[in-house]
């Protein structure tokens, strides 16, 4: 079969005429490479196919790019698309290493073991060795090999190839769920007493970061927590089984690359309950589908405090290397205007800094927060200005401990502090809306204390991608500011803005804004 014409937007990929069954996979080629293997969609009325790009993707489509898609090993579509005219051959890679990149089964864009230096999983293996004795004695937790680095290992002894860090997990002897959420806050604890750098996804899952350089990550290590409860087993964040048919103690060597690593008792039961039934059979598409009675509970008993952190960092990274912004946003300017001399400000969501940077060069004294670790390491190498003007620090405004954190840094910044929050209620989880709100209530208790909020309301706002918040609706903005006792005053409507994207192109976009003063009611 010849190959078919494709065509291709910022949006999506369109093939013409090419017979595919629905659901079967398609491998998508960049310049040859394989980045994206999805599955495909039913056809349209024509025939053709319409592949929407994963959203972490479409932000970063630039020039031109060769393309080609395989259906079964062979290929049925190729051809050039052209997504502006910037000019130049799109070539997907890390910023600052130009590291190949792939979009991975969370539909972000990453690393992957596939074509890398065998050193790399070796490393990787390394560190994993090096963590299970740590935590073996400093916790007496026991750590085993599950999720990827499990499967794979189970299959044919080796990681695979599409992966792209190691997967490790323990089950809890707890079966309350505050107390197995108390455990992982202590082995939190003893992680970062060690040396680590951590990043808590939920309360039964933590991420180890082994950055590789200013703005990248070499790879990072997962460790889940497994428990049970009234009968169930629950491996964090997926599985959910009666807890007879999942046997992980005693805990038994693991061939992995030619090492032995502790895994579970019985590898198959643990690989259904993550997989399900289907797990011998390689599916490069494989998505989780979490069943709705597991999803409630992880919910609830475990939460989740990483809301599109990771989409963000890869946000951040591409825009460093296509230019930052520097430019201070309109709220800074006329906060800037609206403030009293010397000013203590914290700037909630703070991003590459361009507005904290435009804040302490008008003699103010700034406290920069935002969870992005890429853009707060490339911050404090860029933008903090001789004199400890200001402080970049990491918080995750959805976990109350962070916003307790931030309270007590305040309390040391001496006098009124005062907060900037440039369109951070558009990128929060409803989680982080409360206990932001809760931090800024208790700031705006100090007298003269003003808190300079924007939000967007409405216009192109309205996707659920990271590069473009989720509009606020003004009424609900309202209400919860009314919550915690606060009110808005002063609601200018701002008009339409611009959007730079990390290539350094501005994109227009229709956004109506409202800019607000947010005080204490009295009384």
């Amino acid at each position: 079969m010849s190959a078919r014409a494709l065509t291709a937007d910022t949006d999506r990929l369109v093939i013409t005429g090419a017979p595919v069954p629905s659901g079967d996979a398609l491998s998508v080629l960049l310049a040859g490479r394989r980045i994206w293997t999805v599955r495909a969609p039913e056809s349209d009325d024509d025939g053709s196919l319409t592949v929407p790009w994963p959203p972490s993707l479409s932000e970063r489509l630039t020039g031109t790019a060769r393309l080609a898609v395989e259906h079964g090993g062979r290929e049925i579509a190729a051809g050039t698309a052209v997504f502006d005219a910037a000019g130049g051959e799109f070539d997907l890679s890390e910023p600052g290493t130009g590291v190949p990149q792939v979009v991975n089964k969370w539909g972000r864009i990453a690393r992957s073991f596939e074509g890398r230096d065998a050193a790399l999983i070796d490393h990787v293996l390394d560190e994993a060795e090096h963590l299970i004795q740590v935590l073996r004695r400093t916790a007496g937790i026991d750590l085993f090999v599950t999720g990827g680095t499990l499967l794979g290992p189970v299959r044919n002894g080796r990681i695979m190839a599409h992966d792209d860090d190691a997967d490790l997990a323990y089950l809890s002897t707890h079966t309350n769920p505050s107390d197995v959420v108390l455990e992982s806050l202590r082995i939190e604890r003893t992680l970062v007493q060690e040396g680590y750098e951590v990043v808590r996804h939920s309360s039964g899952h933590l991420q180890l970061m082994f950055p590789g350089g200013t703005i990248t990550d070499h790879f990072y290590l997962d460790i889940f927590t497994y428990f049970e409860c009234e009968g169930w087993f629950y491996g964090t964040f997926h599985a959910r089984e009666r807890a007879e048919s999942v046997t992980l103690h005693p805990l038994k060597p693991l061939p992995v690359n030619g090492r032995m690593l502790p895994g579970p008792a019985e590898p198959e039961q643990l690989l259904a309950a993550i997989y399900g039934p289907s797990w011998e059979v390689p599916d490069p598409t494989f998505t989780f589908v979490t069943p709705p009675a597991a999803f409630r509970r992880y919910y609830w008993w475990l939460n989740h405090f990483d809301v599109d952190r990771e989409n963000w960092e890869d946000h951040h990274r591409a825009e460093i290397e296509g230019g930052p912004v520097t430019a201070p946003s309109g709220l800074a300017v006329a906060a800037t205007s609206a403030l009293p001399p010397s000013s203590a400000v914290l700037d909630l969501g703070c991003g590459l800094g361009a507005d904290a940077r435009y804040l302490a060069e008008r003699g103010h004294r700034v406290l920069a927060v935002d969870y992005s670790r890429p853009a707060l390491a490339w911050a404090r190498e860029n933008v903090a200005p001789d004199g400890g003007a200001i402080e970049f620090e990491r918080a995750n405004l959805t976990m109350a401990r962070h916003a307790l954190h931030l309270r007590k840094r305040c309390a040391e910044l001496d006098g009124t502090v005062h907060v900037l929050a440039n369109h951070l209620f558009n990128a929060l989880s409803p989680l982080g809306w409360d206990t932001t709100l809760l931090l800024v209530k208790h700031l705006l208790a100090a007298p003269g204390s003003r808190a300079f909020v924007e939000v967007g309301v409405a216009g192109a706002e309205g996707s659920a991608s990271w590069a473009e918040y989720q509009p606020v609706d003004w009424t609900r903005f309202q209400e919860q500011l009314a919550r915690y006792s606060l009110v808005a005053e002063d609601q200018p409507d701002s008009g339409p803005g611009q959007h730079r994207d990390g290539h350094g192109k501005d994109r227009e976009r229709t956004v109506l804004s409202r800019r607000v003063l947010v005080r204490r009611e009295k009384g």
